[in-house]
């Protein structure tokens, strides 16, 4: 008979060991998962960050700039550029050169463009067409009265402002004088007029803000209608050529 192949009991059999598991180390209260170094790391780019942003707006709303009270003529050059005239913060400038790329890089160089703290006057064209036909037309650019909504005044006050105004000439004040008068027919005169801000002791002896006293001419323009295009002439067939 074969032998029986002998197995041994279960009791003899060696026994698996336990899994031993890492301990975890419990954090203490009030401890972060940072290490210092990171955590210092962390802050500077932080105040970073915000320095950047921060040099944007007050560098822009800070640009070089003459003072309320100069009153430029749209015939006389502006001030050059080294003179003592002209207002410009070091600092704001200094901090904005520092952080240009990474504004540029992450676009936060926006146009952040305030009308203070140092707000100017405005400009206003003040216009009349004497018809042959019919009562003159007269206006001013922009008018409260007329033009509205908001936008469609600030739309207005824009085209006067770069029109009339040294630092933002685009616009010839002529061309809105030969407009107007071929428009409606007659000969046009612009008074390009400068409106002051009232000091404070205007302020407090309540003159009111659009007075006459606080408007100022500095210049006429005249216009006259444009002539009239002529009709493009037909080419004629030359004699002899087929139809």
């Amino acid at each position: 008979m074969a032998k029986k192949k002998q197995t041994a009991p279960a009791e003899a059999q060696e026994p698996t060991k336990p899994v031993k598991k890492k301990p975890v180390k419990k954090r203490a209260p009030g401890e972060l998962p940072w290490h210092p170094a990171w955590r210092f790391l962390a802050s500077l780019f932080v105040i970073f960050h915000l320095a950047a942003v921060f040099s944007a707006p007050w560098a822009i709303s800070t640009a070089p700039a003459l003072p309320p009270d100069f009153e430029a003529q749209p015939q006389q050059p502006l001030p050059p550029e080294n003179s003592s005239v002209w207002q410009r913060p070091i600092m704001a400038h200094g901090m904005h050169s520092f952080f240009t790329h990474y504004l540029n890089l992450l676009y936060l160089n926006h146009g952040y463009e305030f009308f203070a703290p140092d707000p100017a006057g405005t400009h206003v064209i003040d216009y009349q067409v004497a018809r042959s036909a019919g009562e003159p037309i007269v206006g001013r650019m922009p008018s409260h009265e007329q033009h509205w909504p908001r936008l469609f005044y600030h739309r207005h006050m824009m085209l006067s402002e770069q029109s009339i105004s040294p630092l933002l000439v685009q616009h010839s004040p002529q061309s809105f004088a030969d407009h107007l008068a071929t428009a409606h027919g007659g000969l046009s005169r612009l008074d390009l007029k400068y409106h002051q801000l009232l000091p404070p002791h205007r302020v407090a002896d309540e003159t009111p803000l659009d007075a006459p006293s606080t408007y100022k001419l500095i210049g006429t323009v005249e216009g006259r209608p444009r002539p009239a295009e002529s009709p493009p002439v037909e080419s004629v067939p030359a004699e002899g050529a087929q139809q």
